[in-house]
Parts: C-alpha cells; structure tokens; sequence
C-alpha cells in the first residue's frame, strides 16, 4: 500500500536586494519577499498580487506570485508566472531555478535540467543568501547533497532568519539517518515561523520513524490546522492512527482524504487494510477493488484483495491474485509470500520453497521469509535446516512469537528439551498462548541433519552385485525362522549415519529414534520366504543397511494346578497333587540389522540375519 508520503515541495525565494529595481512596488514586494523566505505563502501571494498590480512589469511580484501557486500544487499556473518573470529579467539566475524547480515538479526533467543549467552559468559568484540558497537548490536535485549543505550553510550566515534554508538543510540531514539534527533544523524553522506547515508535516515523518506517533500525530495536526486541505499530512495522521490502533480515526481521516482526491488508490488501499483489521472483511474486499480499478498495475492491491479471497476460502481466486502480482511486479515480496503459502498448504514443498527462496532474496532480512522456508523443512523433517531458519527470522524480528514456538518443536523434535522450553518461554513472554497439555511418555527423535535424496538415488542406481541372506530369531533354545517378514534395504548415506549413532545413543525404553519420511522412501524391499530366506539384486558397489523386524508368536507350555487328594496311610498323611498341561503363546519381536559393503560389481553377498551365532541359519 502506499507508504508514508515523505513530501518536500522545493521553495526558492527572492532577495530583498533586488527589489529596488521595480521602482513604486518595491516595499510590497521587498514584504512579500520576507514571507516567503520564512514560509508565509498565502500572504506571500497575497502581497505579491498587491505588487503586480501596483508594477504590472515587476518581475519580482511574478515570480513570487508564480511561488506561491506552486505551493498551492498549482503548477500550471505558477508556470505562467515564471515565465513572464524570466521575459521580463531573462538574466537573473535565481529566476531559473525557480522554474527548474516547478517543471520537475511537473515531471518535465528534461526542461528542468535545461533551466537549471542556465540559472548554474548566472550563479558561478554567489552575492546573496537568496543566490546561495537558490544555488544549493538546484545541487540538491541534482543529488550533489555536500553542495547543497554548504550552500544552505552560507545563506544561513548571511540570514539567519531564512527558514526555508533550515527546512532544506534537514531534508539533506534526514536522507543521511541523522534524525537527531535534522529534528534540530525543523524545530529552527518552526522557531522563526510556527505558521510554517511543511517542518511539522517533515518533523512528523521522523517522528514516525522512530515509533513516536503521539508526537507525528500532533505535527501532522499542526500541519493540517495550518492547511486544512493538506492531504499528505491528512493521509500520515491517518497512518498513524492506524499504527495506534485507533481505527475510526483512521478512517475520518482517509475519508477527509477522499473527499479532496477521491481518485486516489493508495488511500482506498489504506482504507481497506483499515476496514481488515476491524474485521470488515467485505469493506476491505470493495476499497482493495476500487483501488485495482484505479491503478490496475498497482502489485499490493492484487495481494491484498487475495488475502480477501484466502480468508473466505477461495484459493484459487488468491492464487490467482498472486500470479498476477508478481507478473506486474516480479520484485514484490510479498506475492511471493502469499503463493508460497498456498503452495505450502497443499503439501507442494518444492514451490513452496522456491517461493519463500524468492523472498529471502528479494528482502534479506524478511522474518516471516525465513519462518516460512523454515516451515517447509520443518515439515520434511530437516531439523537442522529447519532450526536455522527459525533462528534466522528471530534475528530479522526478535518479537516473532511463531518464530520460537517453531524452534521449540523442532529442538524437541531433536531431543533438545532443554532449548525447547527456553523457546517456549519466550513465546509465552512474548503473549502466546499455551495450554497445559497430557505428557507423552515416549519420545520420538529424529536427527537434525538434512537427508540428501540425489545422494541416496544415485546409490540405488543400477549394477551387477547381490546379497542374498537368511533371518532368523533364536529363544529359549529355539531357533524360528523369519518367515514372510518385509527386509529393508537403504544405502548408508551421511544422514542415515547420523540416525544409526543418534539412536545408539538416545534410543531407549521411553525413546525412539526415527529417520524422516523422506530418506525412509529411498529404499528396496523384500519379503522372506518360509524359511527366512530373501535376496536383493541389481545392486551397484556400495555400502547398504539391512535391517527387518521379526514379529512371531512362542508356543509354551504351562502345568497348571487343579487340586489334591489327602488320605491317612498308618501313621503317615500322604498328599497326592493333580495338575495338566496348558499351552498359551508369547508375542515376541526382535530386530535384526546389518551394515553390508559390496566392493565389486558382480559380487554376491552372503548374510545371516539373526540374535546371535546360528550356524543352523546360515545361509
């Protein structure tokens, strides 16, 4: 939407000097003068009008005139006026640079850089505050900034009360960060003349800068009782009422606005994200469409009205909007943003990314850019990916709540508890909510590293080895066979190196240790014969892991009491016991892995699968 207007429109006055040269005149103009050194611009013109009628060929009162008109945004108008001034003085340098300044005002740059070097080859020698300031103007717009400030300098020491100058030289001092002086040269102008408008709307915009909006909304009040049509400054109070989340104010405003420019985009733009945070949804849909229907080639309103469509679940009108967004600006973030989040919602990760990728370029330091990309890895289960991402957007946005919560499920994800609560911590310091939740008892991990897929497929490529084995359980004496079980076979990759240690050494009774959904699909399966028997071929030299779970039922026996006969026998009591046999079965389960390394194309392998040494399950 349309940022904060930063307006500064050019002012040049006319020395006092010259004003004795248009003879019965001369007092009119010479007041005329000195309100529009200090930024009086009404009266300016008022007197300035006083002259031309009392000197119809007063140069000085057109040129005055022609200024203040300018003020007014009467460009037109104010360039007639120049004109006549420039006939009737057609040596004058100062006069020169006042229309440069007008018709670059009017976008007419190449005849602005024609009037500036005229007026440049008639001011080589300085003599006035006026010529210095008139100077400095002109080097101004020609980005020649350390010119222009010391040109400002000079005609400040020649008139101290020159408060235009002071207003000119804080522009320069804001394009270069320094808030804290340029504050200074606004307050100085302000000083000379509290009727001044533009220091409060400039002073307001640095005010804004720096959170301060109490402050910007009393300048940009203050410039708006001064110019009750100023619809910049009326546009940046509505600005910041909305920053303050005073949002009926806001709209008073934009409503002023439209009233003055009622075919202004950006204003029904503004309105519209107005109307979205009050939940004004159909509101906000129409200002966002008459904003389109205004500047159609405007990117931000196309990403806004589909965030309309998003939140009334018409995706593909979004999606849409967003294709169209970034066709007319392919430099716009924020499209990419939004479309990468469709595409992230429907599981599409590779779009997804290379959306949030687009982003991070685009805008190094975007947040949300990085939280997204770190959404998608997170979802694939690349935790270290993922958990850089996160502390990517923390840094960008310290206050990014989702940011932490994310990070905290993915440090849990890793096992890292520890760092997981301190991010859920931060989140609740932050306002989030979080509920108390039951505790699982049981773990699940995974590693933090990234699984490389193009390393895996290349892998399983195509050769001429086998292995061939034979799995089997021993228990309680008793050998089984692992018959019809699935066996896996994965190439050992950096990342399944990573899983096979983590789980060595986190894997337990209340842990287990899993590798990502990913890397598990990068895999040959078999299923084992009666026997326990199974076999992969077409293997290419490398190193594999085998692994398969034997899940099989133990028949036992148990002898179960059932009672007893007494009788006595002499003096001897003889007891005699019954019982009978019961068999019942015993689910048991064993995994059986191993690491197998074929060196030569062609070679078969032979391995044994099993709980132990079974010479009778050799293969």
């Amino acid at each position: 939407m349309k940022p904060m207007v930063n307006r500064f429109v050019m002012a040049l006055a006319l020395s006092s000097a010259m004003s004795a040269v248009f003879g019965q005149s001369k007092d009119v103009a010479d007041n005329a003068l000195t309100q529009l050194t200090e930024g009086n611009f009404k009266q300016a013109k008022t007197l300035a009008t006083a002259a031309m009628n009392a000197n119809p060929y007063s140069s000085l009162a057109y040129a005055i005139h022609g200024r203040a008109l300018a003020a007014e945004n009467d460009l037109a108008g104010a360039q007639t006026d120049l004109e006549k001034a420039i006939k009737m003085s057609p040596n004058n340098g100062v006069f020169y640079a006042f229309e440069g300044a007008n018709l670059k005002n009017q976008h007419q740059d190449a005849a602005a850089g024609k009037a500036y070097d005229k007026a440049l080859k008639l001011l080589t020698a300085p003599a006035s505050a006026l010529e210095y300031y008139a100077r400095g103007c002109i080097y101004e717009a020609q980005k020649k900034e350390e010119a222009a400030l010391a040109d400002y300098t000079k005609a400040l020491e020649l008139n101290s009360r020159f408060a235009l100058c002071y207003t000119k030289r804080g522009r320069i001092y804001e394009n270069r960060k320094q808030a804290d002086a340029a504050l200074t040269e606004y307050g100085k102008a302000i000083g000379i003349n509290p009727a001044y408008a533009s220091p409060y709307f400039l002073r307001g915009n640095i005010y804004y800068g720096q959170q301060q909006y109490d402050a910007a909304i009393a300048d940009f009040s203050k410039a708006v009782e001064l110019d009750p049509k100023d619809v910049d400054a009326l546009f940046n109070r509505g600005v910041m009422y909305k920053k303050k989340g005073n949002y009926d104010q806001a709209l008073a405003d934009y409503a002023k606005v439209l009233t003055l420019t009622p075919n202004d985009a950006s204003v029904y733009g503004n309105r519209g994200n107005v109307y979205l945070m009050q939940d004004k949804a159909s509101l906000a849909f129409s200002d966002y469409t008459q904003a389109i229907k205004l500047d159609p080639n405007k990117a931000p309103y196309r990403v806004s009205r589909g965030n309309i469509y998003q939140r009334w679940e018409q995706v593909d009108s979004a999606f849409n909007e967003y294709n169209r967004a970034i066709a007319l600006d392919p430099q716009y973030a924020d499209a990419y943003l939004e479309r990468g989040n469709i595409y992230l919602n429907k599981q599409q990760y590779d779009p997804a990314l290379a959306d949030f990728n687009k982003v991070i370029a685009i805008d190094p330091h975007s947040s949300n850019g990085y939280l997204n990309r770190g959404v998608v890895h997170h979802d694939r289960q690349q935790y270290a990916e993922a958990i850089d991402d996160y502390t990517k957007a923390i840094e960008a946005d310290p206050k990014n709540m989702l940011a932490y919560l994310n990070r905290a499920d993915a440090y849990e994800a890793t096992g890292n508890n520890k760092l997981a609560n301190a991010d859920r911590k931060k989140y609740a310091d932050l306002g989030g909510k979080l509920s108390a939740t039951a505790a699982n008892t049981r773990k699940e991990i995974y590693p933090p590293g990234t699984f490389d897929p193009k390393l895996a497929e290349a892998a399983l490529g195509r050769g001429l080895s086998k292995i061939v084995g034979r799995a089997c359980t021993k228990k309680d004496g008793l050998i089984f066979s692992a018959a019809g079980v699935k066996v896996v076979l994965l190439p050992v990759t950096p990342y399944l190196e990573e899983w096979y240690e983590l789980r060595e050494k986190k894997e337990g009774k209340n842990t287990s240790v899993f590798m990502s959904k990913e890397a598990n699909q990068y895999a040959i399966t078999a299923i084992s014969g009666s026997d326990g028997r199974f076999a992969f071929e077409g293997l290419k030299p490398g190193k594999y892991f085998i692994q398969l779970v034997h899940s099989f039922n133990q028949r036992k026996t148990a002898r179960i009491y059932t009672g007893s006969d007494s009788w006595q026998n002499g003096p001897v009591r003889e007891i005699t016991n019954y019982y009978y046999d019961q068999d019942y079965l015993v689910a048991r389960s064993q995994r059986l892995e191993k690491f197998v390394e074929i060196k030569e194309d062609g070679e078969t392998k032979k391995i044994t699968l099993a709980n132990g040494l079974i010479k009778t399950c050799d293969f």
